[in-house]
């Protein structure tokens, strides 16, 4: 049998799939830097942010206890930032097997229960929280155009916040991932005879069956490797996950430092 088929049939589907779940944990990873770096930003402008001279101006001359205003920007935060790590870090329940067994499907549904709360919570009711903050600090005499500016750290944070849901909900296609499976476990029988020719070639029956090893071996690193790509926010599982609970402990960390 031509080997061409091997390289068109198996290789090239998997490579491609390998490739589509790199950038996947690659875009994850910019996602995450970006909401560290916004949500910073949201919170230096609600802690920093003056619009006059103290003290005859600014904040100095408000009735408002800025504390605990600025504590209760960190608290919705911090929060949105641990129940986020929650979520990122659910099990997997988007699988072949949460679609097709009635097992895979009730296991999927609680998961699935879980993190819509978890999204809830942290998206619509703490990033409401924020913004509500933000208009109270308008309020007190923050200028417009400022206050624009950390409407638009809201935006962002909210579009990084989205993107990490459907990287965490979505997978590669599963047509590429069924043709890697179904040739990876098919086609190295069929390709016995030409081992045992090259065998014969080679005069040397070690190299036909080290042949007939490795050729599927290969094969399925290949198609495993998509497997520990397809859900990058397991950096507690597999060495080239991402340590989301990590990530998104520096952020605290950069919050209780300043």
């Amino acid at each position: 049998m031509d080997w061409v088929l091997l390289g068109f049939a198996v290789v090239t589907p998997l490579s491609m799939a390998i490739g589509i779940a790199y950038r996947r944990r690659e875009r994850a990873l910019i996602d995450i830097a970006r909401f560290r770096s916004f949500a910073y930003q949201i919170y230096l402008g609600h802690c920093l942010w003056d619009w006059g001279k103290p003290p005859n101006a600014g904040r100095s001359t408000t009735d408002c206890d800025w504390l605990r205003h600025t504590d209760s920007v960190l608290e919705q935060l911090i929060g949105i930032g641990d129940e986020l790590t929650r979520f990122l870090t659910l099990p997997t329940y988007t699988r072949t097997r949460h679609r097709m067994m009635s097992s895979g499907r009730k296991e999927a549904a609680r998961t699935v229960e879980v993190a819509y709360r978890l999204f809830d919570s942290l998206y619509t009711q703490r990033v409401m929280k924020l913004t509500m903050l933000t208009e109270a600090f308008k309020y007190e005499g923050l200028n417009h155009s400022e206050a624009s500016r950390i409407r638009q750290y809201e935006r962002f944070l909210g579009e990084c916040i989205e993107d990490l849901r459907v990287i965490k909900t979505y997978r590669t296609p599963q047509a590429l991932r069924a043709f890697g499976r179904v040739f990876t476990v098919i086609l190295p029988p069929f390709y016995a005879p030409s081992f045992a020719q090259l065998a014969f070639d080679l005069n040397s029956l070690v190299m036909g069956i080290l042949m007939s090893i490795i050729t599927p071996l290969c094969l399925t690193a290949l198609f495993e490797s998509i497997q520990v790509l397809e859900d990058p926010f397991v950096g507690y599982i597999t060495l080239d996950g991402i340590d989301v609970r990590e990530e998104f402990q520096v952020l605290r960390k950069f919050f209780v430092d300043l």
